[in-house]
């Protein structure tokens, strides 16, 4: 099972999100979760965690950042890597919270299934297929024990 966390304000990663879910519920089954209604046991129980956030004032947002803050100290017991992967939306660069993202990861178990994507500005088309892709990528990926 892969776990799918994300945070919007905007509505621009709910619907990178929508996407993203869609693409990987091809290959396996999907839970989503709204990042503030995630405990550490929910990243504990998946077999991957793919996370949609956004950038805000250069960092990652903050209830996604409360969620990893969270669930730090309780999820530093577990001697299992997970699988996990950031798909960011931004409004102009998204490096800030790229770059906080992949920080973090290394304090967790987590093994980062790829380096993080950005996608820029409200989802258009092609950055909503993209998203489909991604997601039905990684969860190939998981179910075939690449990562």
């Amino acid at each position: 099972m892969i776990l799918l966390v994300y945070h919007s304000q905007s509505g621009a990663c709910a619907k990178l999100a929508a996407a993203v879910k869609q693409g990987a519920s091809k290959v396996c089954h999907v839970a989503v979760k709204r990042a503030c209604d995630t405990e550490a046991q929910d990243l504990w129980r998946a077999g991957a965690v793919l996370f949609v956030a956004a950038e805000n004032s250069g960092a990652l947002a903050g209830e996604m950042k409360a969620l990893l803050d969270r669930s730090l100290y309780p999820y530093l017991d577990q001697a299992a890597l997970i699988p996990a992967a950031l798909l960011v939306s931004a409004g102009n660069d998204g490096r800030g919270a790229a770059a906080q993202f992949e920080r973090i990861a290394k304090g967790f178990p987590f093994k980062l299934m790829n380096q993080t994507e950005i996608l820029r500005g409200d989802p258009q088309p092609d950055q909503l297929e993209f998203a489909r892709a991604w997601g039905e990528a990684l969860a190939e990926g998981v179910n075939m024990g690449i990562f």
